[in-house]
């Protein structure tokens, strides 16, 4: 007689597009039967799954619909759904969304733990800059999981020095649509830079890149400062903008202001995979003053390494997916004069790009990719130690 698959019941806020890949390799696990919860939220403009894609074919019986109730738009304070029906079926196992502020996610957590349920938390874990009230109600918080699931390598360390037990924290690591971005890596080929970025007066010269959102906690004013830095230096480099936001016009400003036409250019808002594929392929190093998220993982995937500051405290959990000197460089936290001097090393490092473009690529294969996002859940949920 077969053995059970283990039931998984897994409730997050929404069902963002960008984890379209690692629901639908979970839903098609044959090791569990995994079934997500999640809501929506009208205020984030955040791109959500289509479930009629193929990839979720026969197991859409597995998503369900809550309702979400949010504070001013931004906060994440109930959900609401048949909660205790669902552990009639006795689940091995409940994930919920690391979140504290989520108050329905603590009753959810301590009704299972009643029930005798495995609490499994999902989340950053703990950061590292948290103080007073705040890191206060996110320990004890996080005490409520039997084990955790956090998304970097640091946040098991914090954790693990706050008393939590290692043996209980597994790290997911992050992911967008490695499968798509795999084909693309695959059918690019030698780019000419000319043909590439028309829009630059030289564009065969060092390729600074940044994408994503232009929002202030981004602080891309700096990234035009260092540009200025390295032309008076002697280190002619080109600008280039992908994404819209609240600080274009202002950042389109200071450009012209302090930079010589031609050497920058704001390419909008960009949803195609394959001219964006091309674009960071073909730049030499993707700039993120402030932090940086999944944009280091996406510049990653096609090759281009990643510069950001250094203070993990005031990171996100991606920004560990760089190893200064192999893929990219790290500066001092709002030093303006470190970053144009870490630049500078950096273009002028001896490295053939083709050699640069596979470390770029090898900490994506081996852990930023769905496939192993779900070797980790399935070997927590199977009661394996920790893969990391």
């Amino acid at each position: 007689m077969a053995q059970e698959k283990p039931l998984v019941l897994y409730v997050n806020n929404i069902a963002p597009l960008y984890r379209k890949n690692i629901w639908s390799k979970l839903v098609q696990s044959n090791n569990m039967e995994l079934h997500f919860f999640f809501g929506k939220n009208r205020f984030d403009g955040i791109k959500t799954i289509d479930f009629s894609h193929d990839s979720f074919k026969g197991k859409t019986n597995r998503l369900h619909e809550v309702k979400n109730y949010y504070l001013k738009g931004k906060y994440l304070v109930w959900q609401s759904f048949k909660f205790r029906e669902w552990l009639k079926k006795k689940p091995t196992a409940v994930i919920l969304l690391g979140e504290f502020t989520a108050l329905s996610n603590w009753l959810f957590a301590l009704y299972c733990k009643r029930k005798g349920i495995t609490v499994i938390f999902k989340g950053h874990g703990m950061y590292g800059n948290e103080t007073g009230l705040k890191k206060s109600l996110r320990t004890t918080f996080n005490k409520l999981a039997d084990k955790h699931l956090v998304y970097e390598r640091h946040a098991k360390q914090m954790m693990a020095k706050m008393g939590f037990k290692p043996h209980t924290i597994h790290v997911l690591f992050n992911s967008l649509d490695y499968d798509e971005h795999l084909k693309l890596r695959n059918t690019l080929g030698a780019l000419d830079k000319k043909e590439v970025f028309p829009f630059f007066e030289r564009p065969e010269i060092p390729v600074l890149l940044f994408v994503g959102r232009l929002t202030k906690i981004k602080k891309l004013d700096m990234l035009i400062s260092v540009a200025k830095k390295l032309l008076e230096s002697g280190t002619k480099v080109n600008l280039l903008f992908i994404g819209d936001g609240v600080e274009k016009e202002q950042l389109q400003e200071q450009a012209s202001k302090n930079l010589p036409a031609g050497t920058y250019h704001f390419f909008g808002a960009c949803y195609d995979n394959a001219i964006n594929a091309k674009l960071m392929a073909a730049s030499d190093l993707c700039v993120s003053p402030g932090n940086v998220g999944l944009t280091a993982i996406h510049s990653l995937s096609f090759g281009t390494p990643v510069c950001t500051h250094n203070d993990r405290r005031h990171q996100m959990p991606e920004a560990q997916s760089i190893v200064p000197g192999k893929n990219g460089v790290l500066f001092e936290r709002d030093n303006i004069d470190d970053m144009a001097i870490k630049i500078q090393e950096w273009l002028r490092l001896d490295v053939d790009r083709e050699t640069l473009r596979a470390q770029c690529y090898e900490i994506i294969d081996t852990y930023y990719n769905p496939y192993y996002q779900v070797k980790s859940v399935e070997n927590l949920i199977l009661g394996g130690k920790p893969l990391v």
